[in-house]
């Protein structure tokens, strides 16, 4: 029997490596569209971008805001020079990779793996440095204030600006019901193991269709990738069973694998 793990998330985005990688351990990826983006206030970005003399550095902690940076800046492909002398940070060794290729820009802290353990390495890495100016942070529309909050607890301050807006993939609902229907009707062939949930909002639009089809997940293994994911998971009643601590592959595997 066909173990299908379901991917929440654009088969795009780093897909090679997860598909490659679960299919190693002998599991059936299956990705899932669950988000859409709209962008927006890339004016206000671009104005923020032409003046790095006013920041202490960039931080990105998801792959849309560094889409949005990079439209801000008009085909220009690279950031000010000036960046580049200030500390820069993101989350995530994809996100570290796509700003190098993407804006020529060098990042730190891409190990920390979630917000709240960035503004912790934020704090380390800046000991004995005076900052008096603020950090630029695209966002969304969904962001959580752990970043902010413990950045500010720290004496940091960040200059937000909200560019881009998270709604469900328009096919979401249709291909989550197809997925488990056709699971029903091949029974015994291909079973549903796991599903991989990878942020707030991404478990926050399926649970709606799992509650409006009343889409049964008895038995069905739920990886959340990082404590936010996992917290907005227990939130709406269902269990967790493993963390990924890291939005990576090898350690989304290391959760699966450690139920076998």
């Amino acid at each position: 029997m066909r173990k299908v793990v379901v991917i929440l998330k654009s088969e795009s985005e780093n897909a090679d490596n997860y598909g490659t990688l679960l299919e190693k351990h002998g599991y059936e990826p299956v990705f899932i569209p669950t988000l859409d983006f709209s962008f927006k206030n890339l004016d206000v970005l671009r104005d923020r971008l032409l003046s790095p003399y006013k920041y202490s550095g960039l931080i990105f902690t998801s792959p849309r805001s560094i889409t949005a940076v990079r439209d801000a800046l008009e085909g220009q492909r690279k950031l000010k020079d000036d960046w580049k002398t200030l500390d820069n940070y993101s989350v995530g060794e994809t996100s570290r990779e796509l700003i190098q290729r993407t804006l020529d820009l060098d990042t730190k802290g891409h190990h920390s793996g979630n917000a709240s353990n960035l503004a912790d390495f934020i704090k380390t890495d800046l000991y004995n440095k005076t900052i008096t100016m603020p950090f630029l942070f695209p966002c969304g529309n969904l962001k959580q204030d752990v970043l902010q909050n413990k950045l500010s607890e720290y004496g940091y301050s960040l200059d937000s600006v909200e560019v881009y807006e998270t709604v469900p993939h328009r096919d979401l609902e249709r291909n989550l019901v197809a997925l488990f229907a056709g699971e029903r009707e091949k029974e015994g062939d291909r079973t549903i193991d796991s599903l991989l949930f990878f942020s707030p909002s991404g478990i926050n639009y399926c649970a709606h269709v799992f509650e409006k089809h009343r889409i049964d997940l008895t038995g069905k293994r739920i990886i959340a990738i990082g404590p936010s994911t996992k917290k907005a998971i227990e939130n709406k009643g269902i269990t967790v069973h493993r963390t990924a601590e890291k939005p990576s592959p090898d350690y989304v595997v290391g959760a699966l694998l450690q139920d076998t």
